[in-house]
């Protein structure tokens, strides 16, 4: 006990002592930079030229080899997305397995093994590494190209592409490496369904033969094993493998901006916008600059701390993050600034974005800031070090990149080292709020508020595949009444023929082009069967109607049965999907309400909605009047008719939730027992939750006794 007393003493004694000697107004000095303890990769080459380093690590039994090619391939812009093909196909089978077999003995060592266009990976219990190896190296030497897999692919490819036509963020990507490097430069190959279409299963024999050859091979082998063991391993199984000339392509430039574009992809009903700022940038990897980037970075918005994150999330309240990243490249690397905005404050964000820039470039970081963003990039760089996978990447950048081969090593010792003029100097010379592209993805109402940024006072436009399209602009239309008949939404279908385009003029041509006012009044039930295609499956849909409020729907796959089943009666109604019953939610009970009455649009004011012109637009080259609806709760309804034909040839919705679908229509024909009424038998429905869906209507009848109980 009295050891005890003494030593607490002791202790209270010594910390009164040291809090007289401490200022706490004085911050410590930061200490030297930690040493890196970096153990160096075994390394070996076989004859063939694959380049092998090993990472021993030997806490758990287990064994991964992965393969990385050091190439630049030579793909046909009209057959871009090839290369995403080459993974699956190689290990698809092989000329001594059949996808099942190979499958299957992957799975008998519970393995995993997969593939891309740029390498092969594999991982197995160290046990099981010579089934695991044999089954790699069959792969990579043996594999056997099959049609039917690379028709699967091209139809999965397909369903794909039509969720990202409408994904901001994938359109966002495509026109900002269109227009940062030009249609011509590889970076820039954007997959199509026409690329996907053009490429042929000799074109894909044709680089599996050309490029997975070990002479631009790098193979990293890490875990339980030795190098004298890996060595013997590597050198039985792919000592084989033959080496051939890798053909090499020449890059052209990239496009650097000298001045600030605005440059807009118009996204229907969009509620938000989607920003980037961006240009090319010269940065190789293991350049000096790269490391102050790094800090530059952190520090203008590489994290939720960054200073476009606490800008225009945390002091603004505009968006749930915004961040930016500046990527190296051993050809053209690139900027961006990000951030996903309300449409009413794209151009505020904008503004923001480009005043972060400026700031970082103009006015030298304080000391603290530099300091906390040093501490934050040492933690992460060690913590990675802790992965062996880590370790070996890290070689092959030094041997691939031709790095010093201490960069690594002396890598926390150049973060300590980079001053606060070091980051205003990299800022001058990487930053570039004068010469930037301001790509914004949204509705196209929003484009005209961000012409004060571009430095010629323009705006360009392109579509998702950074094609020039013309402004989508609708063209204003003084609206005229003549009879005073328009309120609340009411129209008067019966006023006589407006000198000036009014709503009731443009919907009474549309009523007569689609049979005519008689017609659709005469509608008492609709039924039809169509087909479409779900995430690359093929559904089977039935609807059915009873005007005024009953409406069924249901989805059948070909060998599930029935998915999905919606039921509308009067009020109520029910959803049932995967065997799970319940009732429709009330604001999709309102939407549905509107489709269960066939004569909706002859009465909008009955569901609350107001209507104006609002103007003339082109669409797929035709021009359109542009009729808006809106009502109380939030919901917008635009739709677009041909000025040519009178007919509906699309439709926009935006719900009280923002969730915008866009509907094409085509193909209007006759409807069986309609009384010449017409309907379109072709449609298109756009939506960023479901994607692109392509409608089918293969027959459609008016005026059949429907039962009620197909409504309950």
């Amino acid at each position: 006990m009295k050891k005890i007393t003494l030593s607490i003493a002791a202790l209270a004694l010594f910390s009164a002592s040291f809090a007289q000697t401490l200022d706490r107004s004085v911050r410590p000095k930061a200490g030297p930079a930690p040493e890196i303890k970096l153990k160096d990769a075994q390394t070996f080459t076989l004859p063939n030229g694959l380049k092998v380093f090993v990472v021993e690590n030997h806490k758990i039994p287990v064994v991964s080899y992965s393969f990385q090619f050091d190439i630049d391939p030579a793909i046909d812009q009209d057959k871009a997305g090839l290369d995403e093909f080459i993974g699956s196909l190689v290990t698809a089978g092989t000329k001594t397995k059949t996808k099942q077999q190979f499958d299957e003995a992957k799975d008998k060592i519970g393995a995993t093994i997969s593939a891309s266009g740029g390498g092969l990976f594999g991982s197995s219990m160290k046990k099981h590494q010579n089934a695991l190896l044999s089954l790699m190296a069959d792969a990579m030497m043996n594999a056997d190209f099959k049609q039917e897999e690379l028709d699967k692919l091209k139809k999965q490819g397909k369903a794909g592409l039509e969720q990202s036509k409408v994904d901001p963020d994938a359109m966002l990507s495509n026109v900002t490496k269109v227009l940062n490097y030009g249609k011509s430069h590889p970076y820039a190959q954007l997959t199509t369904e026409k690329t996907i279409e053009n490429a042929t299963l000799a074109d894909c024999q044709d680089y599996y033969k050309t490029y997975y050859r070990p002479n631009v091979a790098y193979l990293a082998v890490v875990g339980d094993i030795t190098l004298a063991e890996a060595k013997a391993l590597v050198t039985k199984y792919f000592g084989s493998w033959q080496k051939a000339e890798v053909p090499a392509v020449a890059y052209p430039k990239a496009n650097f901006p000298s001045k600030t574009t605005v440059d807009f992809v118009p996204r229907d009903n969009a509620v938000q916008s989607v920003v980037g700022v961006s240009y090319p940038i010269d940065l190789k990897p293991g350049t000096p600059d790269v490391i102050k980037v790094r800090m530059l970075n952190e520090i203008l918005g590489g994290s939720g701390t960054g200073r476009l994150f606490m800008n225009l999330r945390e002091k603004h309240g505009w968006t749930y993050g915004s961040y930016s990243s500046f990527d190296n490249d051993k050809e053209v690397g690139s900027f961006q600034a990000y951030a996903k905005a309300r449409n009413s404050v794209t151009d505020s964000s904008v503004n923001e974005i480009l005043g972060e820039m400026k700031r970082i470039r103009d006015e030298k970081v304080d000391a603290q800031t530099l300091q906390d963003m040093k501490n934050y990039v040492s933690g992460t760089f060690a913590i990675g070090l802790e992965n062996p996978q880590t370790i070996a990447r890290y070689a092959i950048n030094i041997d691939r990149y031709k790095m010093p081969k201490d960069y690594y090593k002396n890598y926390l010792k150049a973060v300590n080292e980079v001053s606060v003029d070091d980051i205003q100097a990299t800022a001058k010379k990487y930053v570039k709020p004068e010469a930037s592209r301001i790509i914004v993805v949204g509705d196209k109402e929003e484009a005209l508020k961000l012409k004060r940024f571009a430095t010629d006072g323009k705006i360009n436009y392109y579509d998702n595949y950074g094609n020039v399209i013309e402004a989508p602009v609708t063209q204003p239309i003084e609206e005229v009444n003549n009879t005073g008949a328009v309120k609340s939404g009411n129209y008067n279908y019966d006023a006589p023929a407006a000198e000036k385009v009014t709503v009731a003029s443009v919907m009474n041509k549309y009523f007569e082009a689609v049979g005519g006012k008689a017609a659709i009044e005469g509608l008492k039930s609709l039924s039809a069967e169509s087909s479409v295609e779900v995430q690359g499956n093929q559904v089977f849909v039935s609807q059915k109607i009873v005007s005024p409020d009953k409406y069924a729907m249901s989805m059948n796959h070909p060998q599930a049965g029935e998915v999905f089943r919606m039921a509308i009666n009067g009020t109520k109604g029910i959803l049932s999907q995967m065997g799970q019953t319940q009732e429709v939610p009330a604001e999709m009970l309102e939407d549905q309400m509107m489709q269960a009455d066939l004569q909706a649009d002859l009465h909008p004011e009955k569901f609350g909605f107001t209507s104006k012109v609002k103007g003339v637009e082109k669409v797929d080259g035709k021009e359109c009047y542009v009729i808006e609806k809106t009502n109380t709760k939030g919901t917008k309804i635009t739709s677009y008719f041909d000025k040519a034909t009178a007919l509906k040839i699309k439709e926009s919705m935006v719900n009280a939730k923002g969730e915008a679908t866009t509907i094409l229509f085509d193909n209007y024909k006759p409807v069986k027992n309609g009384n010449g009424y017409k309907a379109p038998f072709s449609l298109k429905i756009q939506s960023a939750t479901q994607g692109n869906q392509e409608v089918k209507v293969e027959k459609m009848e008016a005026n059949a006794t429907i039962k009620d109980s197909v409504f309950k």
